[in-house]
């Protein structure tokens, strides 16, 4: 039955929901996650719910105390592009930078007490959530004995570097995001000042679950080892990076966030091979294994029987295009592209036909509504008949164009085959596709930046806060970091500039459904399936994985039996 494929296979009740997920700190409350419409679990009956994330509600906490020592190995599938934050956009680069960089708050995941979506924000280089004395400014105050790897003190004005670094700095990839920000002031050493240009109810999640906003210090962000070297404040020291091989990490034994970090050292291991990172695994070669669609997730389960794992379902890929030009420029073709699609086909020849067609923008938050639940669902389905029709109806009778894409070694292949399954569909409406595949460094650095002529496919980016909307289909003041579909829409605009200013998580709701139905209507972005992503470590290691990736938070994780 596809829904069985659809809803996870652990449940949760919408009182943890809402426990998990509860915001610390003034503006965080935004992302909050909405009740699905049932009362609050009254200790009778079956009251739970179930969503694509989390995967399962909270896990009791351990009750052995943290244990300190040992060492911890990961794989990733590629080497990051480079380990400059201000620059690259890249997850593998992103969460690498989290092992030694900081920030001013982070996301309170990494131990089995909290459920791997729970967009609580937690203090980290911060001594307290924000002061706001009115809806603009912001007061931070720093933790004090915070020190560079390399012994200098960090003071406010590195905070205030690194955010006019990420604004301003002319290889910036970040620009957009902070967009938000306007003055900027350090009245001391130990406070950071700053205003907003208008109320924005996201602040402290997007300083604090932003792939960006590292605090990079001056003397590593300008010079020549800024893209193979860190030097940053957080738990772990980077002590080598072997181009394609590995990153090598040691304990930071002046950290700020005692008790933390609990291992020695880190070590992450180069992979490009799917299989061998399955047969590392089984070998226990490495500690923990993570993304595993269901061929490899089954794979290992046989393989690894002893081990801890955690199954996530959500963030399916989607298609991208320039909207700005003929034909897409046309919602019709638009639309026609969508019907054109046999999702169920695509799953079933790559993912055991699990998952369905994916939500909109946000994949599996209790606010946002399924496909089948919107009013414009019919744009899901596959009728090729209706879709040559559309196209018909737009003067399209036949399109060439063509389709940018990474190659298999990060995204798998199964992402590869979702491409050439889906432009052989087009083709039978009449699209004739050029496929162009690309390493993935040169596709992260050219085409995922907006770089590309016809068509485009990616895996979903993960929602980190509510506003991520502005960032998939804003043109203001530029084009959204991730607007790869180029949507200039002054209608949609406008509601992306009123949801950014309500402070009141059911106001903001109506407005984000509004845009859900604009966008499903305009088809900017076209959607596959959802997916399923499984994560597995060693039966003695404590730690849970987030959405996030699971090594957001490794200085959290502790071996039972270091």
């Amino acid at each position: 039955m596809e829904e069985k494929n659809y809803w996870l296979r652990r449940r949760f009740s919408r009182r943890t929901t809402i426990r998990g997920a509860a915001i610390a700190g003034v503006g965080a409350g935004a992302i909050a996650l909405v009740g699905c419409g049932d009362d609050d679990d009254t200790g009778g009956g079956d009251n739970t719910k179930t969503a694509l994330l989390p995967t399962a509600g909270a896990t009791s906490v351990p009750s052995k105390t943290p244990k300190a020592g040992g060492s911890f190995t990961f794989q990733i599938p590629q080497p990051p592009p480079t380990l400059d934050p201000y620059t690259q956009t890249s997850y593998l680069n992103g969460y690498m930078n989290g092992l030694s960089y900081s920030k001013l708050f982070r996301f309170k995941n990494g131990t089995p007490d909290t459920v791997p979506a729970d967009f609580t924000q937690e203090i980290d280089l911060a001594k307290a959530m924000p002061e706001q004395p009115d809806q603009l400014t912001y007061i931070v105050t720093l933790k004090p004995g915070i020190k560079f790897h390399n012994g200098r003190a960090m003071t406010s004005e590195d905070i205030r570097y690194a955010y006019d670094r990420y604004l301003n700095y002319e290889k910036s990839v970040h620009k957009s995001g902070l967009s938000f920000m306007d003055k900027m002031e350090t009245p001391d050493a130990q406070t950071f000042k700053f205003t907003t240009k208008y109320p924005y109810a996201d602040t402290v999640n997007y300083l604090g679950g932003n792939l960006g906003v590292y605090i990079s210090p001056k003397e590593i962000a300008e010079s020549a080892d800024a893209a193979t070297k860190m030097l940053g404040s957080g738990p772990f020291i980077h002590t080598e990076f072997q181009t394609g091989v590995s990153l090598s990490f040691k304990k930071n034994p002046d950290y700020y966030d005692k008790p933390y970090p609990y291992f020695d050292d880190v070590k992450v291991f180069v992979v490009p091979d799917q299989a061998k990172r399955v047969a590392d695994f089984a070998a226990k070669s490495v500690n923990l294994t993570w993304i595993m669609l269901p061929d490899e997730r089954d794979q290992t389960k046989k393989n690894r029987p002893d081990a801890k794992t955690d199954e996530q379902q959500g963030i399916g890929g989607y298609i991208y295009l320039r909207t700005d030009r003929p034909p897409f420029n046309d919602k019709r073709v638009r639309q026609a592209i969508s019907m054109g699609l046999n999702r169920k086909a695509i799953r079933e020849a790559i993912t055991k036909g699990e998952g369905v067609p994916d939500q909109l923008y946000f994949v599996g938050y209790p606010f946002a509504r399924q496909v089948k639940d919107l009013p414009q669902a019919k744009y899901w389905d596959y009728n090729p008949t209706e879709a040559k029709a559309l196209l018909s109806a737009a003067g399209q009778t036949s399109i060439s164009t063509t389709w940018d894409h990474a190659d298999a070694a990060v995204y798998t292949q199964a992402y590869v085959d979702t491409a050439t399954l889906a432009q052989g569909q087009l083709k039978d409406i009449g699209i004739t596709i050029k496929d162009q595949s690309a390493p993935y460094a040169t596709y992260i650095s050219t085409t995922y930046q907006g770089q590309y002529e016809g068509m485009g496919h990616s895996p979903r980016a993960v929602a980190y806060w509510l506003d991520y909307i502005t960032e998939r289909f804003t043109m203001k003041p530029k084009r959204g970091r991730i607007n790869l579909s180029y949507v200039n829409d002054p209608k949609l605009e406008d509601l992306m500039d009123k949801q950014r200013q309500q402070f009141k998580m059911e106001e903001r709701i109506q407005t984000v459904k509004q845009i859900e139905e604009l966008v499903a209507e305009e088809q900017y972005e076209i959607y596959f399936s959802t997916d399923t992503r499984s994560y597995f470590w060693d039966s003695d290691i404590i730690y849970r994985p987030t959405s996030w990736f699971p090594y957001t938070h490794v200085m959290k994780a502790w071996r039972d039996s270091a």
